[in-house]
């Protein structure tokens, strides 16, 4: 959830600020912001978004901001190199988001669902690719 929660203020913040405001010639506010999705520019920027909040973090520290704060790290249960891990994840997750809208977000609560179900935690996505989200081992002070 606090993936999610980071995420979806990133893309406001990122898609109204600066892809409608900025890039849309309306640097000073002047019409009703809104979320819109319609162009080219806005898909490259969800998609860079994706990267640089879920995919670049898992390959160098292997999670991404809200699996760091609560001590959860990826791991491979597979031979599968990193790097397919990390995009593979992030397109199960967000992309029937970015190109199914609302249909999209039905898929994600299933994803979801799958690992709230499951006896193990191992969501459909993480059976899929070969992951498994664990908890690092405290330390003592």
């Amino acid at each position: 959830m606090i993936d999610n929660i980071a995420f979806t203020w990133l893309v406001v913040f990122v898609m109204v600020e600066i892809d409608q405001r900025l890039l849309g010639g309306d640097p000073l506010g002047q019409r009703q912001a809104r979320l819109v999705f319609d162009s080219a520019r806005s898909v490259i920027l969800l998609l860079l978004l994706v990267v640089l909040y879920e995919v670049i973090p898992a390959l160098v520290w292997g999670a991404t901001p809200g699996k760091a704060m609560l001590g959860l790290r990826v791991r491979l249960t597979s031979s599968a190199p990193g790097a397919v891990m990390a995009l593979g994840r992030a397109a199960i997750l967000y992309l029937p988001i970015i190109f199914l809208g609302a249909f999209g977000l039905t898929v994600l609560v299933v994803l979801l669902a799958t690992v709230v179900l499951a006896a193990d935690g191992r969501g459909l996505h993480d059976r899929l690719l070969g992951t498994l989200v664990v908890s690092l081992p405290r330390q003592e002070p």
